[in-house]
């Protein structure tokens, strides 16, 4: 589970920072999204790759699948609400930076609205986490704290170059 919700996270982080921040490249070849060559998506990829890594290395049990996959199917209504909330919120932050006149008040409002949004997620992920932690050997626990940590640090790396480029 906790490699199904870091993978969620990062496929919807991905998703819409790739939307946003890749630019077409004219080198790249055919098949390949615009941005594969940018180091933002080169950034992605790496975590995403890194996540399927993770899934190898994790090496679950079938018991241990099938306890996830029932706990996030008991889940599942309150995942998928979460996530919407999350969604409709994030919808109405970039409407409100996107109008024609940006009015900072709405923009600030909107996204105090998301933070709090994203803070309901928060809490509601960490009470599942803590019914999935026990279903997951020590070794495993500590494989997804060294995931995080690797992305952790592959962000910093991104944001260190971004602001050595100006």
């Amino acid at each position: 589970m906790l490699r199904n919700l870091v993978m969620v996270g990062m496929v919807v982080a991905g998703l819409g920072t790739i939307g946003i921040a890749a630019t077409p490249n004219a080198g790249s070849g055919a098949g390949r999204w615009p941005g594969a060559d940018t180091p933002l998506g080169r950034m992605i990829a790496g975590n995403l790759g890194r996540l399927l890594v993770l899934r190898s290395e994790l090496n679950l049990s079938a018991e241990q699948r099938s306890q996830v996959r029932d706990l996030l199917v008991q889940h599942r209504r309150e995942i998928a609400s979460t996530v919407q909330a999350v969604r409709a919120k994030r919808l109405v932050l970039r409407d409100a930076v996107l109008t024609e006149t940006a009015d900072e008040a709405a923009i600030r409002a909107a996204a105090a609205e998301l933070g709090e949004q994203i803070g309901d997620a928060a809490v509601k992920a960490a009470k599942l986490k803590a019914r999935l932690a026990p279903i997951l050997t020590d070794e495993q626990r500590t494989l997804i704290g060294q995931f995080l940590a690797d992305r952790d640090q592959t962000i910093d790396r991104f944001l260190e170059q971004a602001v050595a480029e100006r």
